[in-house]
């Protein structure tokens, strides 16, 4: 445990001294976000946070394995391959968003890499083998455990790439995610997993100092390319039982319920109003919240109580039994159905379908 909470200060302590530096070098090369008329923000911001947050993330991983060598041993030597995936992969993909937030990249090009990197992933380990459906049992994949591993991956991205419209809601939402992660990978005995994982909570908390709103400074798509793929993985980190894996699939799926609620929730209502999926919008969870007349930061502080929630069931879902999990299930039910309720999504249908209703007549 000590050497989880030494990454966890190190990795706090790196994120609140490099993120100001960070800063400046984004503003010294206009690397920043100008308002546009669907951002919330105003002035020029920077936006390469996510290259702090990758330094303070891997800074105490390295240190630590030089200065206790035990731990080293204990936690990456029986798994080298997949520190080796996840380690290298975070980079990619790091590197990727760096690079859209610098010049821009197209989206078809973005896709491509993180699907390379995906493959990767799957390649050194990280593998979706078997899904555990309700009422059903254990579903093996077969043939299509690369392809559900690849969307897994890419899907987590991109949902916490979408879910980054407020001052620290993509950080916040990350950070317990990786709560969630954390408390799985420790009563797991992996090592590894709980190590990156308190790192990044270090990293994220660190950040947040100077993300929260007002924001000084975004994560950019180099932050949340990197901290969706290092969830996405580690959710998959030290389960070798095929059941282990099933399990756990579920518990990230509702832990990262914000973000896959608003992606699925936006696709849906996209591809209602006959719009290109990916074409960007006002019509986020977020964007929802604010449009009811709440603040900035109390829309931001009512999405963390959100997934607050979500992490508190999906740790029920891993510890409960049987009759334990059903319950962690249906309040998450109710928690998907009362957000929408709230932010207007159903109304939003109702009007849709009484709109073609009067073209039809």
């Amino acid at each position: 445990m000590r050497s989880y909470l030494a990454a966890f200060v190190i990795a706090a302590i790196s994120a609140a001294i490099l993120t100001p530096l960070v800063r400046r070098l984004a503003l010294r090369f206009d690397v920043v976000t100008a308002a546009a008329r669907r951002d919330v923000h105003d002035g020029r911001i920077p936006r390469l946070g996510g290259v702090a947050i990758c330094l303070a993330l891997f800074l105490p991983v390295v240190g630590i394995l030089f200065v206790d060598s035990s731990v080293a041993e204990r936690a990456f030597t029986n798994e080298l391959t997949k520190v080796f995936g996840l380690c290298v992969g975070g980079l990619a993909m790091c590197c990727l968003g760096l690079v859209d937030d610098v010049r821009g990249v197209r989206a078809l090009t973005k896709l491509f890499v993180q699907v390379l990197v995906a493959s990767g992933a799957y390649l050194c380990g990280f593998r979706i083998e078997v899904i555990l459906l309700p009422f059903v049992g254990e579903l093996s994949m077969g043939i299509f455990a690369l392809p559900v591993t690849v969307l897994w991956v890419v899907g987590i991205v991109n949902a916490l790439n979408l879910i980054d419209g407020l001052d620290g809601l993509a950080a916040g939402v990350a950070f317990f995610a990786a709560v969630t992660n954390f408390v799985v990978a420790y009563i797991n005995g992996s090592m590894m997993g709980a190590l990156i994982m308190a790192a990044l909570l270090g990293a994220v908390l660190g950040f947040l100092l100077y993300n929260f709103n007002p924001a000084r400074i975004f994560m950019g798509d180099s932050g949340s390319y990197l901290l969706g793929y290092v969830l996405a993985v580690t959710a998959l980190v030290g389960n070798s039982q095929k059941a282990s894996t099933a399990i756990s699939l579920l518990v990230p799926v509702v832990a990262l319920g914000v973000p896959i609620f608003d992606t699925l929730f936006t696709m849906a209502r996209r591809y209602l109003e006959r719009r290109p999926l990916f074409s960007p919008d006002r019509g986020h969870v977020h964007h929802r919240l604010l449009d009811l007349g709440i603040t900035h930061r109390r829309a931001v502080l009512i999405l963390y109580g959100v997934s607050c929630l979500f992490t508190v069931a999906a740790i029920g879902i891993y510890l409960g039994r049987s009759w334990q999990v059903g319950i962690a299930m249906l309040v998450t039910s109710v928690i998907v159905v009362g957000l929408a309720r709230f932010v207007g999504y159903f109304s939003i249908l109702h009007l849709r379908k009484r709109q073609r209703a009067r073209v039809r007549s």
